[in-house]
């Protein structure tokens, strides 16, 4: 756009100071403290925070929505949290998502998943019959493990005390961690099942800015859920579908889910604390480092439960600088690991995690997050940290004293 015309009531600012804090853009005093804080700001390119606030101020609609910045933002709200007028990043950025011009530049990656995702349930259009498939073979493996079947993973138990729901790469190139995970629930000794209905706890309707189709992706999710009148809702490691159902889901649908929601991290805490599953103090002779994903820290809370797992089963728990709600993004965030083009972008974006591992001096790193997990592998090879990185639940799988 040559020539773009300031609009003091274009239809993006109607859409924002709706609240006292967060859209407040209105309020935003241009100090700088966001430019200070986003990770990306001294690399290449990048998203700008106070820039795209500005341009909202000013009603630019269409140069904001035809803006790379709108899609390599991570939502990740480590450049507000220190706002002094209380401006959340996210809550700007995702409105931004849905003005046209940006709907125009979603990456492929993203609308594909997404119509995936409301026609199959599966953002990578897992059917029923490949559930099945997988677990039997799953349920094989972990029957070779234990010469018996009590390792088996049951499927659609109603009434259960817990039911999980995997990240959908679990279900496809990490088998593995489903495998770690069904060990855990079986240590547990508490009824719980899987269901075909259940394969996906990702939910990209979030990334794209539009609230009727998270809404629907929500609601899939609790309706299957409270058809099989289970207790609980048992969460893989997935920071931002985590958070889209702790924290965004009831006000989305209008109500409260029939049922708790929790992370797999936080189950597996409480067995330890209730001595039902005992970790072996020597399991890892080492220090290990905890990086924290936004979407689970920062945005909804869960810092400590991580943190007191690693603590029953490793040397010690190195904390990385800053951390918790300073907590430096992993760069992959916001829909950018999703996106298959943006592995030159993630490379920068990840930089100051880089730095900051690089920094810590550790060989071994730790999340509560399977994407985490994915774009800090990368960063590490990328920028040959030598560190190996594990998410907390599978070495807590793997640290589980025998009975």
């Amino acid at each position: 756009m040559n020539n773009p015309t300031i609009c003091i009531d274009s239809p993006f600012l109607s859409m924002l100071n709706k609240k006292d804090k967060g859209d407040n853009i209105i309020d935003c005093m241009t100090c700088g403290i966001c430019l200070s804080r986003c990770s990306w700001y001294d690399g290449e390119g990048g998203p700008v925070p106070r820039q795209m606030v500005r341009m909202a101020q000013l009603g630019l609609d269409n140069l904001l929505g035809q803006s790379h910045m709108i899609w390599d933002c991570m939502l990740c709200n480590h450049c507000t949290v220190e706002c002094p007028v209380g401006i959340v990043m996210e809550d700007v950025v995702r409105k931004a998502r849905s003005l046209p011009d940006a709907i125009e530049r979603m990456p492929v990656d993203i609308k594909h998943g997404i119509q995936l995702r409301l026609e199959t349930g599966d953002v990578n259009g897992f059917t029923e019959e490949d559930f099945i498939e997988t677990i039997e073979w799953v349920n094989e493996e972990l029957a070779d493990e234990t010469e018996g079947s009590k390792a088996a993973i049951p499927t659609e138990q109603k009434g259960a005390k817990y039911l999980y729901l995997p990240n959908p790469r679990e279900l496809g190139t990490n088998i593995l961690h489903l495998q770690a995970m069904a060990r855990l629930f079986n240590a547990f000794g508490e009824s719980w099942t899987m269901s075909s209905r259940h394969t996906d706890v990702t939910n990209w309707g979030y990334f794209s800015g539009d609230d009727d189709i998270e809404k629907k992706m929500a609601l899939r999710i609790i309706e299957a859920t409270e058809d099989l009148e289970v207790e609980n809702l048992v969460l893989s490691e997935c920071g931002h579908g985590f958070f889209a159902l702790r924290k965004r889901a009831e006000k989305l649908i209008g109500r409260k889910p029939k049922f708790n929601i929790l992370s797999i991290v936080e189950v597996t805490l409480d067995m330890v604390e209730k001595g039902v599953i005992s970790l072996n103090p020597d399991a890892y002779p080492y220090s290990i480092a905890y990086h924290d994903p936004c979407n689970l820290g920062r945005k909804s809370g869960v810092f400590e439960a991580p943190r007191k797992l690693l603590s029953y089963m490793c040397k010690e728990v190195v904390e990385l600088t800053p951390n918790r709600m300073d907590g430096v993004c992993c760069g992959g965030g916001g829909a950018l690991l999703q996106d298959s083009s943006s592995t030159k972008r993630r490379m920068i974006s990840g930089k100051a995690k880089a730095d900051q591992i690089k920094a810590a001096g550790v060989k071994h790193l730790s999340t509560a997050c399977l994407s985490c997990h994915r774009q800090l592998t990368e960063i590490i090879k990328y920028y040959e940290l030598g560190v190996k990185i594990d998410t907390v639940a599978a070495l807590a799988a793997e640290a589980m004293v025998k009975k």
